[in-house]
C-alpha cells in the first residue's frame, strides 16, 4: 500500500508539471532612433553653402560629417532607464557603437556615398517617452588599430593613434568670410576625442583611462521614436566661434586639446566642460 501511495504521488506531480506550460521570454521590440543634420534649421547638404555662421557671419560648406554614437537608453513615463540593444549590421554599427554619417561624397565632400542617419536596436515591449545616449566611442573598444577593427570602427579616416582614440565626431568644414571681412583660414574642423591618455607609444592603448574622456550625454525627455527626431545643427553649436581664423599654433579647428582656445565656444555648447569650466548646456542636438 506504501508502495502504491508513492506511485501515485509521484504519477500525481509528474502529471501536474506535464499541465503547467513553461511561458517563453517576452519578446523584445524593435526601435529605431533617427538623426538630421541641419545648419541654423537648414537641412544639411553637400554642396550647399551656408552663410551667417559664427561670430562673424561666415560661410561654410560640408566637406566631412560622421559622428559615434553610444549608451543608448530609452526612458520609461516613470523616469527609468531602459538599455537599447544595438542591432549588429557589420557596417554601421555593432553591439556597442553606432556610426552615423550625413555626408554622400558630392560635392566638397569626401567621405562615402553612402547615408547612414538611423540607429536600430531593440528594447523589452513598453511605453516609453524619452531617450539618453552619448557621442563617443566606449573606452574598452575606443584605443585599437582601426584596420584590424570590426565595423563600424574599421575607418582610418575616423581615428587618431591607439593611445588616443577614435575621433568621435569628424566634422570638417571649408569656410568662407562674409562680405567685407577678411580671413586667416579657410577651413575649420571639430574633432572631439578624449585627452591626456597618458604617456608611451601612440600605437598601443592607454594604461589607465584618459583624464578628459570628451564623451557628452544627450538626454530629452520628451522623445517618441515613432514620431520625433534629433537635429544636430552646425550653426548653433558654432555660433559662439570664428571659424574664419584659427588659434596660433594648433591645428585647424578644435582638436579637443584644453590648450586650443578654438574649443572654448564649441565645448560649452557640445555640453562638455574645458578647462575646469562646466558647460552652460549644449546647443547641439534638439528634437523634431
Amino acid at each position: 500500500m506504501r508502495h502504491i501511495s508513492r506511485l501515485a504521488i509521484s504519477l500525481s506531480v509528474a502529471a501536474l508539471g506535464a499541465a503547467t506550460p513553461v511561458l517563453a521570454a517576452p519578446k523584445p521590440q524593435p526601435v529605431e532612433i533617427r538623426f538630421a543634420a541641419a545648419v541654423n534649421g537648414a537641412p544639411l547638404a553637400c554642396g550647399q553653402s551656408y552663410a551667417g555662421i559664427g561670430t562673424t557671419g561666415a560661410s561654410l560648406e560640408l566637406q566631412d560629417f560622421r559622428i559615434y554614437v553610444s549608451h543608448f537608453r530609452l526612458i520609461t513615463k516613470d523616469g527609468k532607464e531602459v538599455p537599447v540593444a544595438l542591432t549588429p549590421d557589420g557596417v554601421w554599427q555593432d553591439d556597442k557603437v553606432a556610426l552615423l554619417d550625413f555626408e554622400n561624397a558630392t560635392g566638397n565632400c569626401n567621405g562615402n556615398a553612402p547615408l547612414n542617419t538611423v540607429i536600430k536596436g531593440t528594447v523589452p515591449k513598453g511605453d516609453y517617452a524619452g531617450v539618453v545616449f552619448e557621442i563617443g566611442v566606449p573606452f574598452d573598444i575606443n584605443h585599437q588599430d582601426p584596420t584590424l577593427a570590426p565595423a563600424p570602427l574599421n575607418l582610418s579616416a575616423t581615428a587618431w593613434p591607439w593611445r588616443v582614440g577614435y575621433k568621435f565626431t569628424t566634422i570638417d568644414l571649408e569656410t568662407a568670410p562674409a562680405a567685407g571681412k577678411t580671413a586667416s583660414a579657410t577651413g575649420f574642423s571639430v574633432h572631439l576625442g578624449s585627452t591626456a591618455c597618458g604617456e608611451g607609444s601612440w600605437v598601443a592603448p592607454p594604461k589607465v583611462a584618459c583624464t578628459n574622456p570628451n564623451r557628452p550625454e544627450y538626454r530629452f525627455a520628451a522623445f517618441n521614436p515613432k514620431a520625433n527626431t534629433l537635429v544636430m545643427d552646425l550653426g548653433t553649436v558654432l555660433a559662439t566661434t570664428d571659424i574664419t581664423t584659427n588659434a596660433p599654433q594648433s591645428p585647424s579647428g578644435c582638436m579637443s586639446s584644453e590648450e586650443d582656445d578654438d574649443c572654448v565656444g564649441l565645448f560649452d555648447r557640445l555640453g562638455l566642460a574645458f578647462r575646469g569650466k562646466s558647460s552652460q548646456g549644449q546647443a547641439f542636438i534638439t528634437v523634431k
